[in-house]
């Protein structure tokens, strides 16, 4: 591979095709959320799309949804009756259908009453939301019912007044967009991972542990661009491939920190062993600290970004949830300081300038690269924070996928087999475990 001064060119590697994956979310993807607004003139109405249908007759609604062709993944379906009016509590239920005639599924149900087992996640009486994930389901309809009173003996059906429907659900032209980028990025994953492997194959000495990392990374880079994520929009929606897209995105982040936590330690050490207990153990029980509450809190909870607001996922109802946000937030920063550190005393012990000159090229890249990748992730993640809400992490899954798919090129490059590297000479045993020390990343049985 030809050499590449990672101090100049990688920043620039990394933020040109940025640029151009904005570029291709603002001209060719278009928003990712759409909403159609209808506002009913009394307890009878009617509106027909040829997606979606809405008959409301006394004290009911219906709707009737066919996602073909037009919603992916996820629809919410808000109703907002008039403040002024009195309490008026709403029950709604979804269920789908396979097939026209076939037989309904119930899927979820939704109350504004307090009593009910099922609250809605909007604390007003006027109002009621509700999330359904798009399941392989051809029709979905919901069903709302109008009460004049919480519970009791008393309670009685009650004629819906003027009231605003929403329907909001991501629309095909994001998701197809979607398809292309993640349909790209894993066929060139694969390739550089074909390509990886067969570097290492015709190399003439040992595989060094960095470029077993490599190969580990790019494995995992398979699961970061969801090659499931074709197959659940085809298939209109699947939890199991969802789950599992999920699980494997988390993974790749605990290798990737993994993977950061060694390298940058083993750049700090002088010492040829590395003691499995000193060295690994507290990297990999951090790590898995973050991959088992990030599980845990999928599994549980969902993903908060999916919702339309942050605020409606009830963080703060429960304390083993709000128990689970502070461990994750906590192996997060735990990670984001250790590495820190390890990276400020190698400058600090060696001196800038000394670093340019001591450490190896492979070193100094990593940490040139790493640094703008880091940096460009937190400018993501604050603007999602400052312009945050109504599908804001949608519109940065494409950048974020982009900036990480370009960051493990550039680690690739600067990890890719030496072809032309014999083996140790007879009177130096010690070069080749000289070359490995460059990497910071030996065990102790070697």
């Amino acid at each position: 591979m030809c050499s590449c001064n990672y101090t100049y060119v990688g920043p620039a590697l990394l933020v040109l095709p940025l640029f151009f994956i904005s570029l291709i979310n603002l001209f060719v993807a278009g928003p990712p959320l759409k909403t159609i607004v209808l506002d009913s003139s009394g307890p009878s109405y009617s509106a027909t799309l040829p997606y979606l249908s809405l008959h409301v007759e006394g004290s009911s609604a219906k709707f009737h949804l066919k996602p073909k062709d037009e919603m992916t993944h996820f629809f919410v379906v808000t109703c907002y009756t008039p403040a002024k009016e009195p309490p008026l509590y709403l029950d709604a239920q979804v269920v789908g259908k396979k097939m026209p005639r076939a037989a309904s599924t119930a899927l979820v149900s939704t109350s504004t009453r307090p009593d009910s087992e099922h609250v809605s996640s909007v604390q007003d009486t006027h109002a009621l939301q509700m999330l359904q994930p798009l399941l392989g389901y051809s029709e979905y309809q919901v069903n709302l019912k109008a009460y004049s009173s919480a519970s009791g003996a008393n309670m009685k059906e009650a004629q819906l007044p003027s009231m605003e429907f929403r329907v909001t659900y991501v629309p095909t032209r994001f998701t197809y967009t979607q398809i292309c980028v993640r349909a790209f990025f894993t066929c060139t994953s694969i390739c550089l991972l074909i390509a990886y492997a067969v570097a290492m194959c015709r190399t003439n000495t040992l595989l060094e542990h960095g470029q077993l990392w490599m190969t580990a990374l790019l494995v995992l880079l398979l699961a970061l661009n969801d090659p499931l994520y074709i197959a659940r929009v085809y298939l209109g929606g699947d939890q199991l491939m969802y789950t599992a897209s999920v699980l494997g995105q988390i993974l790749f982040s605990g290798g990737l920190f993994l993977f950061w936590l060694v390298y940058a330690d083993g750049m700090n050490s002088t010492e040829l062993t590395r003691p499995f207990c000193s060295f690994y153990v507290p990297k990999i029980a951090l790590v898995l600290m973050y991959v088992a509450v990030s599980a845990a809190m999928f599994i549980l909870h969902g993903r908060v970004p999916d919702r339309i607001d942050v605020g409606d996922s009830g963080l703060d109802s429960s304390s083993a949830q709000l128990e689970l946000v502070v461990a994750l937030s906590a192996s997060l920063i735990g990670v984001g300081v250790w590495l820190s550190c390890l990276v400020g005393q190698a400058i600090y012990r060696l001196g800038w300038k000394k670093v340019e000159y001591i450490y190896t090229e492979r070193e100094k890249s990593f940490v040139g690269i790493t640094m703008v990748f880091v940096i460009l992730w937190l400018c993501g993640h604050l603007y999602r924070a400052v312009h945050g809400r109504r599908g804001s992490w949608m519109q940065l899954q494409l950048p974020f996928l982009t900036l990480t798919n370009s960051y493990l090129a550039l680690l690739t490059h600067a990890f890719w087999p030496n072809e032309g590297r014999g083996q140790p000479h007879a009177s130096d045993p010690e070069g080749g475990r000289a070359d490995a020390k460059e990497q910071g990343l030996l065990d102790d049985e070697d």
